[in-house]
């Protein structure tokens, strides 16, 4: 009986942190299916009568700005993972003046809070013409998204055996065979990572779309905002709003995990 008391004691522990974490989900969407006043009057009542016509509202207003998020993403995560891929070769196959120190540098910008580079990179974007515009968010996002990726895939790539490439400049293979054909099939794990991280931290920012784009391109963290603003409070409107827009983010999730945990492995691994 001793014995099983470290297993059990794990399982408890590792239960109620999994109801810690499904709890606010749960609250959520019982809020979403209840109106703002009875949200105020009975805080833990559940929804015996569902008021659906949240969700259907909600859509109306959220719908547009999904798929401009999703558009913003796309794009950005195919940037950052090229480059970051494309450069991480570059690191980790290569020998070039300075390679060591232009790394170092890298790992410095990472060090530095997003938010001190956002008055510079604003007067940038306004200096190029690019307010109220996707570009205006895509190009800064893929521009520092993909640090992640260059750190990520340089460690793997560094890992891969030398004799890969040889045998491929052997059969006449170039660079561009050599980073798609060997590089790249076999580091598909890390760029699923890569593309999954930086999917949710670009669908998910609220102050950098707020700042560039107006009303008519607003993302989905501006439209769930407009939801809940003072003038027209609406807890249950609100928690509707967030259900639908949490629907991409989950379905990027369960689709990936399998290569995001074989790729946060390797990464542990290799490292």
């Amino acid at each position: 009986m001793n014995a099983r008391l470290p297993r059990l004691a794990a399982g408890a522990a590792l239960f109620a942190l999994l109801v810690a974490t499904l709890a606010p989900f749960a609250l959520l969407i019982v809020f979403s299916l209840r109106s703002h006043l009875s949200i105020i009057v009975d805080f833990w009542e559940l929804p015996i009568d569902p008021l659906w016509a949240n969700y259907r509202r909600a859509f109306e207003v959220v719908r547009t700005s999904i798929f401009h998020s999703l558009f913003v993403c796309f794009v950005t995560v195919i940037g950052a993972v090229l480059l970051g891929s494309l450069s991480g070769y570059a690191f980790a196959r290569h020998r070039f003046p300075l390679k060591n120190t232009l790394f170092l540098l890298l790992i410095g910008v990472l060090a530095i809070p997003s938010l001190l580079t956002i008055v510079p990179l604003y007067s940038i974007i306004v200096k190029a013409g690019l307010t109220d515009s996707y570009w205006g968010l895509i190009l800064p996002y893929i521009s520092g998204t993909q640090l992640l990726g260059i750190l990520l895939c340089r460690t793997f790539f560094e890992s891969l055996p030398e004799e890969l490439f040889e045998a491929a400049r052997i059969d006449g293979g170039g660079e561009l065979y050599l980073y798609s054909r060997i590089a790249v099939q076999l580091s598909v794990p890390i760029l699923v990572t890569v593309g999954i991280v930086t999917f949710l931290s670009v669908y998910n920012d609220y102050l950098w779309p707020a700042i560039v784009l107006k009303e008519q391109h607003r993302t989905f963290t501006m439209a769930a905002v407009s939801l809940n603003t003072a003038g027209r409070q609406d807890i249950g409107l609100s928690f509707a709003g967030y259900v639908i827009g949490s629907v991409p983010t989950v379905a990027v999730i369960l689709l990936g995990m399998k290569y995001y945990i074989d790729g946060m492995v390797a990464g542990a691994v290799k490292a």
